[in-house]
């Protein structure tokens, strides 16, 4: 089932990337097609765009919607291996824009069969890419207490990551864990009655297990490092995140290459930091209130924008 997808923030993305009519561009996070569709719709019959993800069901959907389009490429494959998919596509192994578009796309929320979301009820899946082998219910069965509770506070910042960890455990030893909404409600009755807010309190750790289960910090620590080298000059990065993980890590990448300071390490500057490689360009980063009324999933959204110089 094609499952609808509203591209966040679509006229700030296109802004952000200055399209140019002959330029070459990358959807490293295709979807269903929604910033690609409009990308195509600025660059000219010389243009290029190159779209990669790793999910079967947008790879199916490329296929299907968008590869009679002479100027569109698709590879499907983890956004990581960028360089070896834009070295394939371009002779002069630039590009004139990225844009990626992280975390959990709308149709694989909205397929219950994904696993990806607490209010229905689905295999605890959480796979993008559905060919690896470990889902997210073969890893809880696996893991121990202590490993779970780490995951849970890393990537989900998670206050009562211990208690939830236990209480999943527990349920799997007595065979009482087999759906999403078991998993959600193990984690709800393990938040005190007066902690409970407007947020559902599965949010965090399913947040942190899907990250964990592909490796989506990982991944973009990685491709954030080659996007130095692969953007032309005057080309553009364009990052839409979701959570303050992804943020902070989009925020310090452009930081430390746009002014050299390393707000990671807190470093002397050395002369190898003063070879700065971007410029960051300020745009509204976040939804407006209509936009946000009108699709709740740009909430929480962030767009950072910087320049190859």
């Amino acid at each position: 089932m094609n499952y609808s997808h509203n591209p966040v923030m679509l006229n700030k993305v296109i802004e952000g990337l200055n399209i140019l009519s002959n330029g070459t561009y990358v959807d490293c996070t295709f979807g269903r097609g929604g910033h690609s569709k409009n990308i195509l719709k600025k660059i000219g019959k010389n243009g290029k765009l190159i779209a990669i993800d790793k999910d079967a069901e947008a790879e199916h959907y490329a296929k299907e919607n968008f590869t009679s389009d002479q100027r569109f490429f698709f590879e499907k494959s983890n956004f990581s291996n960028i360089e070896f998919i834009i070295n394939k596509h371009c002779k002069s192994r630039k590009v004139d824009g990225i844009l990626l578009d992280l975390g959990v796309s709308s149709p694989q929320l909205d397929d219950p069969n994904r696993g990806f979301s607490f209010m229905r009820e689905g295999p605890i899946d959480m796979r993008m890419d559905i060919t690896n082998k470990m889902t997210a219910l073969l890893w809880l069965q696996k893991a121990d207490v202590e490993e779970i509770s780490m995951v849970l506070k890393k990537y989900g910042e998670e206050k009562y990551s211990f208690r939830i960890a236990k209480n999943i455990k527990h349920s799997i030893e007595n065979n009482l864990l087999h759906t999403t909404l078991d998993l959600s409600k193990i984690i709800n009755d393990c938040y005190p009655k007066n902690k409970l807010g407007k947020k559902n309190p599965a949010t965090k750790s399913f947040q942190a297990i899907r990250i964990f289960i592909n490796n989506e910090l990982q991944e973009l620590e990685k491709i954030l490092n080659n996007c130095i080298d692969l953007i032309d000059k005057g080309g553009r990065l364009v990052v839409i995140s979701f959570h303050s993980l992804e943020d902070r890590i989009v925020k310090n990448f452009i930081k430390i290459h746009s002014d050299g300071k390393n707000t990671i390490s807190k470093l002397p500057i050395t002369g190898d930091n003063q070879k700065l490689s971007l410029k960051k360009i300020k745009i509204p980063l976040k939804a407006s209130d209509n936009e946000i009324e009108n699709n709740i999933r740009a909430r929480s959204a962030r767009i950072r924008v910087a320049e190859k110089i």
